[in-house]
């Protein structure tokens, strides 16, 4: 009985304690990883009301929901494009694929309406922090950004080339 009383019996039951502590404390998984499509809302903003550098724009919604515009897109595209986001969330990460389909016909001229704009709208997300990736493939350009999704928030950013 001698032992119960040493510093080594002591200095073994905290180690053994702080492993369980931390064996609670590892988070159980983020889940699995949800996907989903937005199409866009296409539109021609002209060049002396908005820059034409390839960015970005996030709104937050009251109701959680995520609206984003989609500035500078390529000059070849017409209003019969069409231009998608693959949404991929995985616990508080998002991974945002941007999809460019150019018309597969000739419009008339009186048809023919340029785009350069295109807004998307996330369904609702829980007011928390999120990591957002935003990669497009068809311009080679990607984005990321930490989104604290909070009523009114207002964030632009810059496309980069990779």
């Amino acid at each position: 009985m001698e032992f119960f009383h040493t510093v080594e019996f002591y200095v073994i039951l905290l180690v053994i304690a702080a492993f369980c502590v931390g064996l609670l404390a590892i988070p159980s998984g983020s889940g699995p990883v949800e996907t989903g499509f937005a199409d866009g809302l296409l539109s021609f903003t002209p060049e002396g009301e908005a820059d034409p550098e390839p960015r970005i724009e996030i709104l937050c919604q009251e109701d959680g929901s995520v609206k984003i515009l989609r500035y500078g897109l390529p000059a070849d595209l017409d209003s019969a494009a069409t231009v998608a986001l693959a949404v991929s969330r995985k616990g508080f990460d998002i991974s945002i694929e941007e999809r460019i389909t150019p018309s597969g016909r000739p419009l008339l001229a009186s048809e023919a309406t340029p785009v350069n704009t295109a807004m998307f709208h996330l369904p609702v997300l829980a007011r928390e922090r999120y990591h957002i990736k935003y990669n497009s493939d068809p311009t080679s350009s990607f984005t990321t950004l930490t989104l604290h999704n909070r009523p009114g928030l207002h964030s632009t950013r810059i496309l980069r080339k990779a």
